[in-house]
């Protein structure tokens, strides 16, 4: 049975040389086939062809082949990959095939010198070396030392350890390991508040190296993404801002939060369709978010649907989100009725 890399360097390699011409800046491929390019060089890598999309990167993420940038990347592809049937046409889509192309030649790197490097496991043939006796020995025949421990019989030379020293010993190791637990979670939750502290005084490059400090040590917490991907929208660089934010909805898919910022970074990108989706699945996940309440009328507006805009602009009350209600037509009464209600809850 095969495991991690062992037979998949050729395999890998062949399938990335292949994915080079689809993911080139010339490339004419759509959408989706891109996406079934670079799965089958993570397929080779993995040997796991029965898995595709956010699995399929997982699991190259859990054997070591993709670092967390790497999985951004892919992740950012296949974002893209399942919401055009087009090519890449801006640049911002181009600069998304060069990352995910690069991601893929790290991984094939790493597939390589993980081979090269890996250390050989014993065989059976050489137990009898390490302490299990060989297949035809006399079991009436003396017993080496390191069987002393199994004899039927107990020999002057084996001691028994005393049940209060293990307990002991065991104590110990639980107190380390949950101090050291303690200790890391400690550090990573301060790298959190300290990021949370900077950016709101405004210091967006300490804040930044905090937000990524608490992102290495807990991968799996969402919150330093959210902030990371903010912050790289609000300085224009949106296809970033999405692979930061598509990765933290993944992570957390009931977090309101990361959920309204996906939403924001799609309404920054002229996508007010797919906006729309998110601000109502953050609204789903928490009603009372005054600011996916403003940001959900102002996708709404953006797609003339202007008595749903005003009523939910109306709801949030004023925010940034106001720059949209100016620039609305004002709701017509209705006879006997006056201005349109608010929508139900």
């Amino acid at each position: 049975m095969t495991t991690g890399f062992e037979p998949t360097t050729s395999d890998a390699r062949a399938a990335l040389n292949a994915a080079r011409f689809v993911l080139g800046p010339e490339s004419t491929t759509p959408a989706p086939g891109v996406w079934g390019s670079a799965q089958q060089v993570l397929r080779a890598i993995t040997t796991r062809p029965e898995l595709s999309g956010q699995a399929l990167i997982g699991e190259a993420r859990r054997l070591g082949a993709l670092n967390l940038s790497d999985a951004h990347s892919l992740v950012a592809l296949l974002t893209w990959a399942d919401a055009s049937d087009r090519p890449a046409e801006s640049e911002s889509e181009r600069t998304l095939l060069r990352e995910a192309l690069a991601a893929l030649e790290h991984a094939v790197q790493m597939n390589r010198s993980t081979v090269s490097d890996a250390p050989l496991r014993p065989t059976v043939h050489d137990m009898p070396a390490i302490g299990i006796p060989a297949i035809g020995v006399d079991p009436r025949a003396p017993r080496e030392p390191y069987a002393a421990g199994v004899s039927d019989t107990p020999t002057p030379m084996s001691r028994r350890v005393p049940p209060g020293l293990i307990i002991g010993v065991l104590v110990t190791v639980f107190v380390i390991a949950a101090g050291a637990w303690w200790m890391l979670s400690q550090r990573s939750g301060r790298a959190y508040r300290d990021g949370v502290a900077a950016y709101g005084r405004g210091a967006r490059e300490v804040a930044r190296t905090a937000f990524a400090q608490a992102a290495q040590r807990h991968p799996d917490d969402a919150g330093p993404l959210v902030f990371l991907g903010r912050m790289s929208r609000e300085e224009g660089d949106l296809p970033r801002a999405r692979r930061f934010l598509t990765t933290a909805v993944r992570i957390a898919p009931t977090s309101a939060l990361a959920t309204r910022e996906l939403g924001s970074v799609m309404l920054a990108e002229g996508q007010p369709e797919i906006a729309r989706r998110f601000y109502v699945r953050a609204l789903q996940l928490d009603p009372t978010d005054r600011v996916a309440q403003g940001f959900l009328g102002c996708a709404l507006f953006r797609l003339s649907r202007f008595d749903e805009a005003r009523r939910w602009t109306d709801r949030a009350g004023p925010g940034d989100w106001s720059r949209c209600v100016a620039a609305m037509p004002l709701p017509m009464p209705v006879p006997g009725l006056g201005y349109p209600t608010l929508p139900p809850r």
